[in-house]
């Protein structure tokens, strides 16, 4: 099986390569419109989330924080307090952080390889920037829409998590006694920060580095996927695929003019869900098509996670299946919520979302760095309260 597998890899390569002396101007402006949504869009929006999250982690705020959610997070997921951080990140961020805060996590021994695979099924998603920025405004040009996508991905995410509760049972541990929580954490952060012991600017050096090569790891995958799609659609791949696909979508009542639009999605969600907002179809069935690739990720995703967690013990074979199971639940979920929230066609602005002219990506990255420190803040909040509510119950 794996020299099979290994074989199909080196077909792919040689394709890959005859592709690009074939189609030498497709491919360098399909590479283009990558590196365009990389640097000016994805960058600014990821960055603050990776330093920020690797500061806290070394600083030892996330194992404060683990120790104070501990009697939140066990009883619902069954994963440890330190996963309440990889979760408000992961709805937060987009795609990978959660992956990444959960790879970090399991680095600093704060959770088990089997915790870090639940935390994986729920805890790395896209994020409101992408789902109401990019796609609802920028390609819909319907808000509505975009709440509507939001909700039903974060329901699919925390349905999904609720459901891996069970999985390898026997790796549960017992909760920490809610008596001096709040001792408890403090010292939990003191005895991290007495073991680490790096200057503040050695940390802040080794956080900008770590995530400056994940940053970089992510751009490589979002310019090859993108060429790759680029010759999909040369090859007549996308329509031969869309052949075996048009008998479920007349069967689920879509237009089957959304299928290529929606396979380019299955592959780059980016991509994909512009494709699909310049569609001539029905608005609600463009908005579940949406909702379902962007709960999906796309393989380009898929990848960019497999190189997150290639240093760790993680699985990647529970986070495929998570997925697979929010594909679903999103679908079902925009499906309920579009027939209790209506849309009407002529609330939505048709344009195209033009991914090579994003010039304002230092508002991004303000609007980034924003969200993460109210992200942060809120948790520390939210761990306060926690503790006040312990002490009197």
């Amino acid at each position: 099986m794996k020299n099979t597998f290994l074989n199909i890899f080196i077909s792919f390569l040689i394709l890959m390569v005859l592709s690009l002396i074939l189609f030498p101007k497709e491919a360098l402006e399909a590479a283009k419109g990558g590196i365009n949504l990389w640097l000016f869009t994805i960058t600014p929006s990821l960055l603050p989330f990776f330093i920020g999250s690797e500061l806290l982690l070394q600083l030892g705020v996330v194992h404060f924080l683990g120790t104070f959610l501990e009697p939140i997070m066990r009883p619902l997921f069954n994963v440890p307090g330190s996963g309440s951080f990889a979760m408000a990140i992961g709805y937060t961020s987009g795609y990978p952080v959660g992956a990444q805060v959960i790879s970090r996590l399991w680095e600093e021994n704060l959770c088990t390889t089997e915790e870090a695979e639940k935390l994986m099924s729920f805890c790395n998603n896209s994020g409101p920037l992408f789902m109401l920025g990019a796609v609802a405004i920028g390609m819909f040009g319907s808000p509505k829409a975009g709440y509507i996508i939001m909700a039903s991905n974060y329901l699919a995410a925390i349905t999904t998590g609720l459901l891996f509760r069970l999985y390898k049972k026997n790796s549960y541990k017992k909760s920490l006694s809610t008596k001096n929580l709040l001792n408890a954490a403090i010292k939990k952060m003191y005895y991290t920060r007495e073991q680490n012991k790096k200057s503040l600017s050695t940390i802040l050096s080794e956080a900008v580095s770590k995530s400056t090569n994940t940053i970089i790891m992510i751009g490589g995958y979002v310019i090859l996927f993108s060429v790759v799609i680029e010759f999909l659609k040369l090859y007549k791949i996308l329509d031969f695929l869309s052949y075996f696909i048009s008998p479920i979508f007349l069967l689920l009542g879509f237009d089957k003019s959304l299928i290529p639009a929606f396979l380019s999605g299955f592959l780059e969600i980016t991509v994909g869900s512009n494709l699909i907002s310049q569609v001539s179809a029905p608005l609600e069935q463009k908005v579940v098509l949406v909702s379902a690739i962007i709960a999906w990720g796309g393989i380009s995703i898929h990848g960019q996670v497999l190189g997150v967690i290639a240093k760790t013990k993680i699985k990647y074979l529970p986070y495929f299946i998570a997925k697979t199971i929010q594909f679903f639940l999103a679908a079902l979920y925009s499906y309920w919520l579009l027939s209790v929230i209506k849309i009407q066609e002529e609330n939505a602005i048709s344009h195209v979302f033009n991914l090579y002219t994003y010039k304002n990506s230092w508002d991004i990255f303000q609007f980034s760095s924003i969200i993460f420190i109210i992200v942060t803040l809120t948790i520390l909040l939210f761990a306060i309260a926690i503790k006040q509510y312990l002490q009197q119950h």
